[in-house]
């Protein structure tokens, strides 16, 4: 945990730097099992609302530890592997042939963002806040497209788990680590995100699904948890 002066100065600065910036809207992508078998709800690329959000708050406050890969690309975490299971071969093809089946239902619907949020929290899912304050964006807003590099950049991740490369993409998936436990040990932290309110039907389908499939596999986080991370800040 950072110093007390340290948290200060971005609890000041952070809100002035979101503050600043206009509501924004961000498109869905697909279902998609990423690395150590955790299931996202993944999303086209950062708007340029966004993208300047992170920009500034990597230039402004240089102290802040190195980027997480997680938040460098914009997904939902929706739950994560129990802490005894590895996904098999088999797992993987069935999971892959789920998601495919979401696909057309997801496909560029929109995500309004209206504000962000800094969140204090106790468990890594954020399941488990001590505070959320919430930062509204100004009007009008901005319903510019990711820039074409950012959009290349998570197309790129996406392939890793395309059908013919399920063999490739195994011992990523198998990797140990971002399990339950993970995000459901008191681990207290800070994050700036966006509240994800929309989409749990769809998302609340897509796990009854996977759990008829594959039972007693994941851990499903509360939906009144999900959010899109924009920066881990502590």
């Amino acid at each position: 945990m950072k110093d007390k002066k340290q948290i200060i100065v971005q609890k000041e600065i952070i809100p002035s730097i979101v503050a600043a910036h206009q509501k924004t809207i961000i498109s869905t992508s697909q279902f998609f099992i990423s690395w150590n078998g955790v299931p996202v709800l993944a999303y086209t690329g950062f708007s340029p609302v966004l993208q300047d959000i992170k920009t500034q708050i990597a230039s402004r406050l240089p102290g802040l530890p190195m980027e997480n890969p997680g938040s460098r690309w914009p997904k939902t975490t929706l739950g994560a592997l129990r802490d005894n299971k590895t996904l098999t071969k088999d797992d993987l093809t069935v999971l892959k042939a789920i998601c495919r089946t979401f696909t057309p239902q997801l496909c560029h619907q929109h995500l309004e963002i209206d504000n962000l949020s800094i969140v204090l929290y106790y468990w890594t899912s954020l399941e488990k806040r001590l505070s959320t304050e919430v930062i509204p964006l100004s009007e009008p807003r901005d319903l510019s497209l990711p820039a074409k590099d950012d959009q290349d950049k998570v197309t790129d991740i996406l392939n890793q788990f395309s059908t013919g490369n399920i063999d490739n993409y195994l011992p990523q998936v198998q990797k140990q680590g971002h399990r339950e436990s993970y995000y459901r040990t008191p681990s207290i932290g800070a994050s700036l995100v966006c509240d994800v309110e929309k989409f749990h039907d769809i998302i609340v389908r897509f796990m009854n699904d996977v759990d008829c499939k594959l039972p007693d596999t994941f851990c499903w986080f509360n939906t009144n948890s999900l959010h899109m991370t924009i920066r881990v800040l502590v």
